[in-house]
């Protein structure tokens, strides 16, 4: 995108002719064909971290309601983005609701942001300000080699390999269009037709993602670096730049409209000082920028906290301070560079200064877009020490070099982009990286999932371990008091787990989990000594199960408990229409079918209740366990030759099942009597 700092001769008025077809179309399917071996295989992935209340848990966007999902009243990760919950709306109508639609989205946002910035580079080597240092094929060269290193940079993993991020992929996509645009508009007869289109990406990328609040500074820069002789001629373009301003009024309606973010600002409930993150975002930087030069270091999720001493603070804020530096000489001397340090320090200014996120201090998709104010420079180095070499053998030898870049870098992003497979190898990853004297709220974080992970694997004991030294960190929150309350639940620690529950509650009212793990325990505990349909712990679980589904009423396991608590104060009715509820939810277990058919047998409607097994046999043929209740209920209504018949096939699909053939047998003896 950036030329050497070479005199420049004196800039023309309009942009190069036309560029024949093929010169277009193949580094095009270069590019595409570099990002897919970068990234084949992320459609597979599952979902995980801020997918669950972005996507999973989002019950408007799940619903098809987009308007809803970004403006609701509880905020969740992709508040205040109504595009790209739009986007993931249309993803899931087309592929369902499981994962594998937002995944491949994400893929085909990327390749297609990396062709965007294939065209935009070579363009843009071939502008007025850069006006013959570059000739067509050159700037082709130069352009593919930008886009192919970065379609395949592994960090990028966190934007394409994770769901959520669909947000990042708009809107540094609509800035590279916007920039094209405004590109394109420049020299030709009809201009106004490229101005609209490029103001048009402005406003859709506003309201994709707050981070593009700079997107209209960074195109009045862009034509300034590369397209005008000097700051006066911006004022033919008034009209055009008030309105890409305009286009912050957008983002300001997005923010207005929707839920106040909980965890950004300086009044959260960490309480951090403008001094601190500014101490702390010098070492996140000076990250970035490391990452981008050698990405061997990264992680989905970082532990690290705040800095509150000057000391830690020193070397890489020197570093910072000397890129701004540098940005500014640049800028004075040589536009087109002082261009690119501005991409890098305003796209990350929001975050990195006046905006603080202290829940995720790191996040590697900040870098997505400011990471070519690296790789460009080191690849134009990489062009003037071959460029001491004769022609031939230095595009000779150039290719191969940039050859053997993308595939080592492209192989680097599929080993990274695995640890983005699912959750458990996601938060093993980010548990075996993690600093272990840690003691942040991302810390707790870590530890608690990995602890989940655990739990669900069936190694309590470990789970236990994690959950209590997430709940020794500096700020737990109410997910991890949750799953150490399911875990304490499950040590006997009845009261303590209650103690927990009731803490979580009273920090987020709104967070169905809490109301529904409560709710479980209590039902619990009334299982171990039942004291009738009037016990005081069945009555508060029935309130909390039905705020649980009220919250979430796409779970489940909240019908399904409140089914069960409703069962046993003997209101079958209402008990019959929450297992309904949970039947016609996706689920992947038999247990509320099986609870449902319980209760429309107890109500005497046995017709819907066989037809309901029948169904649910028909769905899973191999289903042991549902083979064997119904052999209970057949044994139980007298239906012998009905039990006999399934036991066999029970038999039939696992011949070693010894409980099978010892009750075919009995019932076989007891026939022939």
């Amino acid at each position: 995108m950036i030329a050497a700092p070479d005199p420049a001769p004196m800039p023309t008025t309009s942009l190069p002719g036309r560029i024949p077809l093929w010169h277009t179309t193949l580094p095009l399917g270069l590019v595409l064909a570099a990002g897919l071996f970068a990234w084949w295989g992320v459609t597979d992935f599952g979902f995980l971290f801020d997918d669950e209340p972005a996507i999973r848990g989002n019950d408007p966007l799940l619903a098809g309601d987009w308007w809803n999902a970004a403006f609701g009243p509880r905020h969740q990760p992709l508040a205040n983005r109504p595009l790209a919950c739009l986007s993931l709306v249309l993803d899931l109508a087309v592929f369902g609701p499981g994962p594998f639609g937002p995944h491949l989205g994400n893929l085909l946002l990327h390749l297609a942001n990396g062709m965007l910035l294939f065209l935009l580079v070579r363009g843009t080597l071939r502008a007025p300000n850069l006006a013959g240092r570059f000739d067509p094929a050159a700037a082709g060269r130069l352009g593919l080699a930008i886009a192919c290193v970065w379609v395949v940079h592994p960090l990028a993993t966190d934007s394409v390999a994770y769901a959520t991020q669909r947000s990042t992929l708009l809107a540094s996509g609509f800035l590279l269009l916007a920039l094209g645009a405004t590109l394109r508009a420049h020299g030709v007869r009809a201009p106004l037709r490229w101005r609209a289109v490029a103001v048009a990406a402005m406003a859709l990328g506003m309201a994709s993602k707050e981070d593009l609040v700079a997107g209209p500074l960074l195109v009045l820069l862009y034509e300034r670096a590369f397209l005008l002789p000097d700051w006066r001629s911006l004022r033919v373009r008034a009209g055009f730049h008030a309105a890409m301003a305009a286009t912050w009024l957008v983002l300001a309606s997005c923010v207005a409209l929707g839920p106040g973010n909980p965890t950004v600002g300086y009044a959260t409930r960490l309480g951090t000082t403008a001094w601190q993150w500014l101490l702390t975002q010098a070492g996140v930087v000076a990250w970035y920028v490391r990452l981008a030069l050698w990405p061997d270091a990264l992680r989905g999720a970082y532990d690290q906290g705040v800095v509150d001493s000057l000391g830690p603070a020193v070397l890489p804020g020197a570093f910072v301070l000397a890129l701004l530096g540098l940005t500014a000489w640049c800028w004075r001397r040589w536009p087109w560079w002082g261009w690119l340090g501005a991409l890098f320090f305003l796209w990350l200014a929001p975050t990195s200064t006046v905006l603080p996120i202290v829940t995720e201090v790191v996040a590697e998709r900040r870098a997505y877009l400011p990471m070519l104010a690296v790789i460009v420079p080191v690849l134009f180095g990489a062009r003037a020490l071959l460029s001491r070499l004769p022609p031939a053998a230095a595009r000779g030898l150039g290719a191969v070099l940039a050859c053997g870049a993308v595939v080592a870098l492209g192989l680097a992003a599929r080993r990274h982009a695995a640890t983005y497979a699912d959750e458990t190898t996601f938060w093993q990853h980010a548990f075996d990286a993690r600093d272990p004297q840690s003691r942040t709220m991302l810390a707790a974080q870590i530890l608690s999932n990995q602890g989940s992970m655990l739990y669900r694997a069936g190694r309590g004991d470990e789970a236990a371990a994690l959950f209590d030294l997430a709940m020794s960190c500096d700020h737990p929150t109410y997910v991890e008091r949750t799953h150490w309350a399911v875990s304490l639940q499950a040590r006997g620690r009845h009261a303590e787990a209650v103690a927990a529950l009731e803490v979580a509650i009273a920090e987020a009212p709104d967070w169905a989990e809490s109301h529904g793990t409560l709710g479980t325990c209590l039902m619990m505990e009334f299982e171990k000594a039942p004291q009738g349909p009037g016990d005081p712990r069945l009555l508060r679980a029935v309130g909390l199960l039905r705020r649980a589904v009220e919250l979430a009423p796409r779970r489940v396991v909240y019908w399904n408990s409140l089914g069960g608590a409703l069962q046993r104060q003997e209101r079958f009715a209402e008990a019959e229409a929450a297992f309904r509820r949970a039947t016609e939810l996706p689920f992947e277990r038999s247990e509320p079918f099986l609870a449902h058919a319980s209760v429309l047998f107890r109500l005497g409607r046995p017709a819907e209740a066989n037809r309901l097994l029948q169904d649910l046999l028909a769905r899973r043929p191999r289903d042991v366990p549902l083979r064997l209740e119904l052999v209970r209920r057949a044994v139980a209504s007298g239906d012998r030759d009905g039990a006999m018949a399934l036991l066999r096939d029970v038999l039939r699909i696992d011949p070693a099942h010894a409980q099978a053939a010892q009750a075919l047998r009995e019932l076989e003896a007891a026939a022939r009597r």
